[in-house]
């Protein structure tokens, strides 16, 4: 007669805190291939539904602290228990006679490999979320990639190498538990509830402050620093990343910030190493004019596009300002992102403050154009939707574009045509159709220099350029809250602008201490701009 064999089993805190770090690391991997995919750094369409979508760069960040802290806990637990032989190889058991203490010297050295490729990750994911490292951006972002990839492999390595130790029965082993070690388990909490302290303090201890200095004597807005006003404020250096176009990706953003009681007037300075005003010419063909771009249609034009910037203000130091949301479509029910990349919006009812600084359009009328993030907006039919990303109302004012599509044709046909195309062209300097050129003047026109469409005028030559930016006037209303000046010399950008500190907006935050600030750059580049986690908070003085 034979004896059933009783099933293994492992202690209690063993269980728990393996099936903890599982789902961590499966919330961590999952949203992190989200946002590669949103980066363009990894694409895989049977992933793309299988993928989280929503503000996964927080659950990504969260998700990582628990793993890094349920590591803490699991380590501190085999010492306090004193069972650290668990995780022990020696050279003498990998090459021991005995198949069953070999089999386990070599299972107990392949949870090293898992060991190794979770301090890799966390490694490089920390040099990207608390600030700039030693190495690139891209290859950062590499590194990090081929490290969870690892632990994929991992993964697969593990279960074999449990079946490989004692079949089925082994496997089992951990969903088994056994009350064992209870005292040493809750110590191990304790130790994670420690962990989690520290990395929440060095968390937040990662936003600087923007101290907004008190002045008598305003700057002059003309886009020169060298007022007085602004050698008086102290700046805050902001390193950027993940950018199209950007060496590397990166470009660091200087801000300062001063007030009179009245305006804040802010000073933005970053690399670019480009004047791009080349915001999607149109060009004279044989068959007709076209527009320049290679992806506007999708909205993510990398190209023939505008310098540009943005600030957010938030109340919340959320990533993005609890804002951004990753995926195809993360709004259910709601048409996707032209793009594929993610809406913005707020879920809570909250608005985000967006200033959207675009040196051809609104950069032309002296103004950043105000916006915000609020709740999911309506669907227009036949419209782009933006989830709650849209405009300050406006009672006048503002830029147009200077085409219409033809229907079923690749061709447009200009609104308007200047008129006088000689003046023009002297004015806008040689156009080199290069993107990665810098450009003498902003490629718009102003109404009062163009007339109407009509076939009869449009006699221009095959190679002839064409803005496609139509300046009317200042925004008036809400949308022209921001007045602005901007020079870029020797490949840097330096932005003025002034708002009132309260503008009795609904639309707008006023300014107080405790509001906090991020800033993105942007290359001749429609969306793919520059970011960083951790924002500045203001302190008014």
């Amino acid at each position: 007669m034979s004896l059933r064999q009783s099933p293994a089993r492992s202690d209690a805190p063993t269980v728990i805190f393996h099936w903890a770090l599982v789902a961590a690391v499966l919330v961590s991997l999952s949203t992190g291939l989200r946002i590669a995919a949103a980066d363009a750094r990894f694409s895989s369409t049977w992933l793309e539904t299988l993928l989280p979508q929503g503000n996964v760069e927080r659950w990504h960040v969260w998700s990582a602290c628990a793993l890094i802290c349920g590591v803490i806990a699991y380590a501190f637990f085999l010492w306090y228990a004193g069972v650290i032989g668990r995780i022990t190889v020696s050279r003498a058991s990998l090459r021991s006679a005995d198949s069953e203490t070999r089999r386990r010297a070599w299972n107990r050295a392949i949870y090293w490999t898992a060991i190794a490729f979770l301090a890799l990750a966390g490694t490089t994911g920390g040099m990207f979320y608390f600030g700039r490292g030693p190495l690139p951006e891209r290859t950062l972002a590499a590194v990090h990639q081929w490290a969870a990839w690892g632990f994929v492999a991992y993964i697969a390595l593990h279960v074999a190498a449990q079946i490989w130790l004692g079949g089925a029965r082994q496997l089992l082993k951990i969903v088994s538990p056994r009350l064992a070690y209870v005292g040493a388990g809750f110590a191990s909490l304790c130790a994670a509830g420690v962990a989690w302290a520290i990395v929440y303090s060095a968390d937040r201890a990662q936003i600087a402050d923007l101290h907004i200095v008190r002045i008598t004597d305003p700057p002059s807005l003309d886009g020169d620093p060298g007022d007085a006003a602004w050698r008086s404020a102290p700046p805050v250096t902001i390193h950027t990343q993940r950018g199209a176009n950007f060496s590397g990706g990166e470009t660091e953003v200087r801000v300062r910030a001063v007030h009179d009681d009245t305006n804040a007037y802010f000073l933005f300075e970053w690399q670019d190493p480009t004047r791009s005003y080349k915001h999607l010419p149109l060009l004279k063909t044989e068959n007709g004019w076209r527009v320049l771009n290679k992806k506007y249609d999708t909205n993510d034009e990398d190209d023939y596009y505008e310098d540009k910037f943005a600030v957010m203000f938030s109340r919340t130091p959320d990533i993005g300002g609890g804002a951004s949301h990753l995926g195809a479509q993360p709004l259910a029910g709601k048409p996707p992102a032209s793009n594929g990349r993610g809406l913005h919006y707020t879920l809570d009812g909250t608005l985000v403050d967006v200033w959207h600084w675009k040196s051809v359009r609104s950069g032309g009328l002296g103004q950043v154009d105000d916006n915000y993030f609020g709740p999911p907006l309506p669907a227009v039919p036949g419209a782009r939707y933006t989830g709650g990303y849209t405009q300050d109302p406006a009672t006048g004012g503002g830029f147009a574009q200077n085409w219409d599509k033809i229907a079923g044709s690749q061709y447009v046909k200009p609104k308007r045509l200047p008129k006088d195309l000689a003046a023009l062209q002297a004015r806008l300097g040689r156009i080199d159709l290069d993107p990665n050129t810098s450009d003498a003047a902003p490629l718009a026109m102003r109404m009062d220099e163009t007339v109407p469409y009509q076939p009869e005028l449009d006699t221009y030559p095959i190679g002839t350029v064409l803005p496609s930016v139509l300046h009317q006037a200042p925004f008036v209303g809400d949308r022209g809250d921001v007045t602005a000046a901007a020079t870029w010399k020797d490949g840097w950008w330096r932005l003025e602008t002034r708002r009132k500190l309260d503008t009795g907006s609904k639309y707008d935050l006023p300014f107080a201490s405790g509001i906090y600030v991020w800033v993105a750059a942007f290359d001749h580049s429609q969306v793919r701009h520059t970011r960083h986690p951790h924002p500045v908070r203001m302190r008014m003085e």
